[in-house]
C-alpha cells in the first residue's frame, strides 16, 4: 500500500519505521527537521560546543518499554540521571534532595507549616493509592479530593499542584481540576507514591543518538516530503496535498501530529471526528535555552533537577530544569532550559528560544480519548500522537506503532501496547521528578 504519515515527531518516525519494508511510505513534515519534541542543538559556550537536549530529555526502563526497544535495536546508549524536584516561591524554597534540599531554607527545620507539608507528602502516598483501589475518586477531581481529605494549604501550594504542574506543562488550576482518579493512577503507575522511584536515564550524546541512526534507516528508502496542507477522503483513495502544490493519492494516511492539527487538515471531517478531534485543547508554550541562574531557586543548596518557580505575575509558575544536572554537562558551564517564565533570561545569556505546544486535557476530552478508537482508520484516516496516551515519548512511539501495526508494520522487538486505564492525564514528555522526602 501507498501509506502517508503526517509529521515526523517520535509517532511518525516511529509508525514510518515499522511500515518501511512492507510498504511505500512517504513522510510529510512541515519543520525544516524531523524528531518534533526530540529537539537536540549544539550551543557554542564561550568557545565550547555543547550539545543539549531541549524537548526530550529523560526515560525509564519500567514505563518506556517500546523505547527501550527501539533503543536497543539502534544501539542507542544510556546513563542514570538525577530527577530531583525543587520549589521556590510563596516564601519557601526546597527541593526533595534529602536533607540538605529540604532545609535549604534553614527555617524550615522548626516551621510547623513546612513539616505539616511533609507529613501530608507521606499521609497522601499511603491514602491515594488506598483511595484509588477503593473506587473513592470517581467523578472527583483533585482539588476537590484534597479538600475532602483535609490536606493543608502548603501541600497543594508548595508541593502536589507545581508537581503536577512541572510535569504536564500546565497551570497549578489546570492540575487542581484535573480529574483525582486520572493523577493518581498515573502517580501510581509512574511509582510517584513510593520511597523507591525508577531509574532514570537519558541518552547519551542527546536524542541526536537515535533521531540520526532512525532517521539514516527510513530516508534510505522513505520520500520525505514538505509538509501536508490539506488531506481529504475520496473513492479512489486519500488525497495529500503538500506544501510544495504536489497532490499525491495515498490508500491509508496516519496523522502522526497534534490532534487540532489534523482536524485542521482533514476538509471532509464529519461530526464524529470534529468532536473527538476539538475535544483536546492545547496550550503554546515558550522554553529558553540559556545560562542566566537568575531563573533558578535563589539558594544554590535548594536547586533540584526539576525547578518550579512560582510568582504573582501573569505567569503564575514556570519550570526551570538544570540541564547540567540532567544530562551530565559540566557544571562549571551552567545551562538551563526555563519553560515559561516570568521574565525571559538576560538576552546576553541566552542561546535559543523554541516554541512547543501542549495538550490542556479536562474531563471531556478524557472521555473523548478512552473512546478515540471509534473514528480509528475510518476512511483510510489514522492518527497517532503522545495526546492518546499521558502525553510522553513512549506514548506518542506507542500510538505510532499501534496505528503502523494495524496496517500490517512490524517492529524487531516485543510491542506493548499500554493503554492508559481510566483515561491518562496528558502532557510533556520531559521528565517526571523524582521525590526522596515523602
Amino acid at each position: 500500500m501507498k501509506i502517508a504519515v503526517i509529521g515526523a515527531g517520535i509517532s511518525g518516525l516511529g509508525a514510518a519505521y515499522a511500515l518501511k519494508d512492507h510498504h511505500q511510505v512517504t513522510i510529510f513534515e512541515k519543520d525544516a527537521r524531523l524528531g518534533g519534541h526530540a529537539n537536540p542543538v549544539t550551543v557554542d559556550y564561550d568557545g565550547q560546543a555543547i550539545d543539549v537536549d531541549t524537548g526530550f530529555i529523560v526515560y525509564n526502563v519500567r514505563n518506556y518499554p517500546n523505547l527501550l526497544g527501539l533503543f536497543e535495536h539502534l544501539g542507542v546508549e544510556s546513563v542514570p540521571t538525577d530527577m530531583s524536584f525543587a520549589f521556590a516561591g510563596r516564601g519557601v524554597e526546597w527541593s526533595s534532595n534529602f536533607p540538605g534540599g529540604v532545609f535549604a531554607q534553614k527555617r524550615n527545620l522548626v516551621s510547623p507549616r513546612f513539616l505539616a507539608m511533609l507529613a501530608d507528602i507521606r499521609r497522601f502516598n499511603r491514602q491515594a493509592l488506598a483511595d484509588l483501589e477503593a473506587g473513592v475518586l470517581c467523578d472527583l477531581t483533585l482539588g476537590g479530593y484534597l479538600r475532602l481529605g483535609g490536606y493543608g494549604p502548603a501541600f497543594e501550594q508548595n508541593y502536589l499542584l507545581p508537581m503536577g504542574a512541572a510535569i504536564w506543562s500546565t497551570s497549578e488550576a489546570g492540575v487542581e481540576a484535573a480529574p483525582a482518579e486520572s493523577f493518581v493512577r498515573f502517580f501510581a503507575n509512574h511509582n510517584l507514591l513510593q520511597m523507591i522511584q525508577p531509574s532514570w536515564r537519558t541518552v547519551m550524546g542527546t536524542s541526536r543518538a537515535y533521531l540520526d541512526p532512525l532517521t539514516r534507516r527510513l530516508t534510505a528508502g522513505t520520500q520525505v516530503r514538505p509538509g501536508a496542507v490539506e488531506v481529504n477522503r475520496t473513492a479512489a483513495g486519500v488525497l495529500v496535498r503538500s506544501r510544495d502544490g504536489s497532490t499525491d493519492l495515498f490508500d491509508q494516511v496516519i496523522f502522526a501530529c497534534h490532534s487540532d492539527q489534523a482536524l485542521a487538515l482533514l476538509t471532509d471531517a464529519d461530526q464524529e471526528e470534529h468532536a473527538f478531534l476539538g475535544a483536546i485543547r492545547y496550550a503554546p508554550n515558550r522554553a529558553y535555552l540559556h545560562r542566566d541562574p537568575a531563573l533558578m531557586p535563589r539558594r544554590r543548596a535548594a536547586w533540584g533537577a526539576w525547578n518550579y518557580i512560582y510568582s504573582q505575575g501573569a505567569c503564575p509558575g514556570s519550570v526551570t530544569y538544570w540541564m547540567n544536572r540532567l544530562q551530565h554537562i559540566d557544571p562549571a558551564r551552567p545551562l538551563f532550559v526555563s519553560l515559561n517564565p516570568e521574565s525571559a533570561p538576560d538576552e546576553r545569556l541566552t542561546f535559543a528560544a523554541f516554541d512547543y505546544d501542549h495538550p490542556q486535557f479536562d474531563t471531556p476530552s478524557l472521555a473523548a480519548q478512552r473512546q478515540f478508537g471509534r473514528i480509528q482508520g475510518r476512511g483510510g484516516v489514522w492518527y497517532a500522537g503522545a495526546w492518546l496516551g499521558h502525553g510522553f515519548h513512549e506514548d506518542g512511539l506507542t500510538a505510532g506503532l499501534r496505528a503502523a501495526l494495524a496496517l500490517g508494520g512490524e517492529v524487531p522487538w516485543r510491542f506493548v501496547d499500554h493503554r492508559i486505564e481510566g483515561g491518562p492525564l496528558p502532557g510533556l514528555d520531559q521528565a517526571q521528578p523524582e521525590r526522596r522526602v515523602a
